[in-house]
């Protein structure tokens, strides 16, 4: 899965945020998974523009890679992906129809 750089990165440093790499850490353990934040992928230019997706935003993200069985690995994919999402501040609400 990719991640923005904006979400996980510090601003002032250019690192990745300490409480994401504890968060990751956490799930991996917790998981029994091997989970792993790349660098963005290096773009190659002959690729690329032979292809039209030189300006591919996609190239400018993180990439977490999960390694495991596959129901850990899920497990782990999901629990990432609830932290991207308190991350941006998404929340689940209630509808008004189900009270």
């Amino acid at each position: 899965m990719d991640i923005d750089q904006n979400l996980v990165g510090d601003s002032t440093s250019g690192a990745i945020r300490q409480s994401v790499l504890d968060h990751m850490n956490y799930v991996a353990t917790w998981t029994g998974t091997d989970t792993f934040l790349l660098k963005p992928k290096q773009i190659d230019i002959e690729t690329a523009s032979f292809n039209g997706t030189l300006d591919n935003s996609l190239d400018q993200r993180f990439r977490v890679a999960i390694f495991g069985d596959m129901e850990s690995s899920e497990h782990a994919k999901t629990r990432i992906l609830i932290m991207i999402d308190q991350i941006v501040g998404c929340t689940i609400s209630k509808s008004s129809n189900e009270d």
